[in-house]
C-alpha cells in the first residue's frame, strides 16, 4: 500500500514538475504575428531576431511588428535590455545570414533596428 502511494506520488510529481518547467522555459513571443521564417537568439541582455521579407514595405511592417512584440516581452519579463532586429531579403541572403547572429551585408538587409529598453 505504501509502495503504491509512493509510485503514484512520484508519477504526479514528475508530471507536475515537467509541466511547470515547460511553461517556464517558453521564449518570449518575438515572432508572434510574423510570417515564417523568424529566428530568435541571444540572452536576457541582448536578443537578436532575424526575419525575412519580400520587399521594403513588408520589411518595414515586419520590423515594426517584431519591435512591438519585443517591447511587450520587455514589459512582461523585464528582458531583454537590447534587441537587434534584422529583416533580411529572401533567397540566397536568407540562406547565408538567416540563422546566425552576424551582421548581414547591406545588400542583403532591408531593415536593421537596434533598440535599448530602459
Amino acid at each position: 500500500m505504501i509502495r503504491t502511494f509512493l509510485v503514484i506520488a512520484s508519477a504526479l510529481a514528475v508530471l507536475l514538475g515537467g509541466a511547470t518547467a515547460a511553461s517556464a522555459a517558453d521564449d518570449p513571443p518575438f515572432c508572434k504575428g510574423v510570417k515564417k521564417p523568424c529566428v530568435v537568439g541571444g540572452d536576457a541582455g541582448t536578443t537578436w531576431v532575424n526575419t525575412s521579407a519580400a520587399g521594403k514595405a513588408q520589411a518595414k511592417a515586419v520590423a515594426a511588428r517584431v519591435l512591438k512584440n519585443a517591447t511587450a516581452a520587455h514589459r512582461r519579463y523585464h528582458a531583454p535590455e537590447w534587441v537587434d532586429i534584422w529583416v533580411i531579403k529572401k533567397g540566397a541572403c536568407w540562406r547565408r545570414y538567416g540563422n546566425v547572429p552576424s551582421d548581414a551585408s547591406r545588400a542583403c538587409t532591408y531593415k536593421h533596428v537596434k533598440r535599448k529598453f530602459s
